[in-house]
């Protein structure tokens, strides 16, 4: 049976003027959603850069692709009515903003002259892969399906023009609601992709795409508070120029892996109060030729972000803006793991002040012994995985809560690590002195039921101490550290005390006293007139009746001294034993 053709002369609008035989071949497809394909088939000669040199009958004029989009020919029933047209040139760009749109939209592999704009519409899918534009505008629009910029080129409004704040904004699709996904798979936008309160239910697809900023501080991205119903995919994404998704959701995982961000001298990835519900990943992506890193060159600004399952910038290279830290991660939450090793690389500060890891902190591996590591009031629940040689060589610890290390290490490892904190003063040198670094190690041990390490630790925090204070302050520490190690030594003591007893001993032992009453028949023992002097309280009645002259008499007064600085120092010891402190 002969189809109808539903195209007449009188159903055209005249501000249409007379069709070419292309636009009347599309205008008859119309209908039925039929595909209108003008290419020829050769790769180079349909590329859309070469439009230029497209004949005449490859040329659809924008107006009557926005006619048909907005009911100026009629559909047909039992038909889905769309435009399906593929390698035209469009000229005098395309126009159906806040219209009503119910057919498709498929332009494949075309080139636009003008913008496409189609703000505050209500469409259905629309399909510009492979195309070139010049903008793209859809603030406010309302896409009820997909929205597929794939391999599509976006060129900003050319050279020669003003290149002010709004020119800046390649594609202006702030507020857009998009139903399925937003797909802009290997696409180059050059200038401002900004989806600025865009909500995305589907998923955003960004893997092998290229945004380039326009100037030096130009943003590559900008989707400051945009909300990802899925997934967001950038897989070896390309940007050079700031990516911004401050206070962005994205309801499932983040994928950043291999990609390149460039922040020209400025921040690379401002990501603050950034949600992600399940895993993020700023790590290596695997290739044929082996693994092509992700890479910031700016900082990455993650501060007040919450990461739901995890995230990992394993194999990392990060090199800071200058003047800030290579990683801002202050407050942030991570209701998993965080991993910072397997080659992971900056010479810059890793600024984690008040992060929060239920997790554990995954270190092992790192490769940034040139970086500064901030831990400041931050806490890892589920504990540290780690070798000695996976710490940056500056650390900044205090007020940092961990739970157990995945592997075990003596104490006097441990505080090699803890002695790399950096000063108050200067943060570029190391030797600065915190006590709760010292305190959470010593409590980590005790844990583990190793008081000797515990005290190990301990004893450490109080020389520490000694250390900053002046010179004639240090003497009585000195001196107790000798004696007893500040009561963490406790066993020392008996032992001068021990020593003291037999050196006295023999000494007394060769120099025989006086009586110290002629009659007296009391017999002389060099060890209880020793110990008569050494142990203070208790009297074995050797003092009392024997004395001694010149230089023996002052050994006793010495031996008195020691015996009491010795008491004092033991009865010390016990002490800070019974508190287990």
């Amino acid at each position: 049976m002969r189809r109808t053709s539903v195209t007449s002369s009188s159903a055209i609008p005249s501000r249409l003027g007379r069709l070419t035989a292309t636009e009347r071949r599309l205008w008859r497809a119309f209908p039925h959603g039929e595909l209108v394909d003008l290419r020829t088939g050769d790769f180079g000669a349909d590329d859309p850069a070469g439009a230029d040199g497209w004949p005449a009958e490859r040329s659809v004029r924008g107006e009557v692709i926005a006619a048909l989009l907005l009911g100026a020919c009629p559909t047909v029933a039992g038909a889905v009515a769309a435009v399906r047209l593929a390698g035209a040139r469009i000229s005098g760009g395309l126009r159906f903003d806040h219209g009503q749109v119910a057919p498709l939209l498929l332009l494949r592999g075309c080139r636009f002259e003008g913008p496409v704009v189609f703000d505050g519409a209500v469409t259905e899918s629309i399909d510009l892969s492979g195309s070139r534009l010049t903008t793209l505008s859809a603030a406010g629009a309302q896409v009820r399906g997909t929205l597929d910029l794939s391999d599509t080129r976006i060129t900003g409004t050319g050279a020669g023009e003003s290149e002010g704040e709004e020119d800046a904004r390649t594609v202006r699709a702030d507020g857009i609601r998009v139903e399925g996904g937003l797909l802009a798979e290997k696409a180059k936008v050059e200038g401002s992709f900004s989806l600025i309160n865009a909500q995305i239910d589907g998923r955003v697809n960004l893997i092998d795409a290229e945004l380039v900023g326009r100037g030096a501080g130009g943003e590559s991205l900008n989707a400051g508070g945009m909300r990802v119903g899925r997934s967001l995919m950038a897989q070896r994404l390309r940007t050079e120029g700031a990516l911004r998704i401050p206070g962005a959701h994205i309801g499932s995982s983040l994928y950043l892996t291999g990609a390149r961000l460039d922040g020209r001298g400025h921040s690379a990835l401002h990501g603050d109060s950034l949600t992600v519900v399940s895993y993020s990943f700023f790590s290596p992506h695997e290739t044929g030729a082996g693994k092509q890193p992700f890479t910031a060159i700016g900082t990455v600004r993650l501060p007040g972000a919450n990461f739901g399952s995890g995230l990992t910038f394993s194999g990392a290279q990060l090199t800071p803006t200058p003047g800030g830290p290579a990683l801002r991660a202050n407050r942030m939450q991570v209701a998993g793991s965080l991993h910072l090793g397997k080659g992971f690389h900056t010479d810059g500060e890793i600024r984690l002040t008040g992060a929060r890891v239920t997790g554990h902190l995954d270190l092992e591996g790192m490769d940034s012994p040139r970086a500064l590591l901030t831990l400041y009031a931050a806490s890892a629940a589920g504990g540290i995985s780690d070798t000695a040689e996976s710490w940056p060589g500056r650390l900044n610890l205090d007020g940092f809560a961990y739970g157990p290390f995945s592997r075990y290490a003596d104490a006097a490892d441990r505080l090699n690590v803890i002695r790399r904190q950096v000063r108050r003063s200067d943060p570029a040198r190391t030797g600065g002195f915190r006590a709760q670094p010292y305190e959470q190690l010593a409590a980590y041990y005790r844990s583990l039921g190793n008081d000797g390490e515990a005290r190990t630790v301990l004893l450490a925090r109080q020389r520490a101490v000694r250390a900053e204070l002046s010179f004639p302050r240090r003497l009585p520490g000195y001196l107790l550290d000798l004696l007893v190690g500040y009561g963490y030594r406790p066993l020392r003591a008996f032992g001068w005390a021990i020593g003291l007893l037999v050196a006295s001993s023999v000494y007394f032992g060769r120099v025989h006293p006086q009586h110290v009453s002629a009659d007296s028949a009391a017999t002389f023992n060099p060890v209880l007139y020793a110990a008569d002097h050494l142990i203070p309280v208790v009297r074995f009645g050797q003092s009392d009746a024997w004395q001694y002259h010149g230089v023996p008499a002052v050994v006793t007064v010495v031996l008195t001294v020691l015996g009491w600085t010795l008491g004092i120092a033991i009865a010390a010891a016990a002490a800070r034993t019974f508190n287990r402190n």
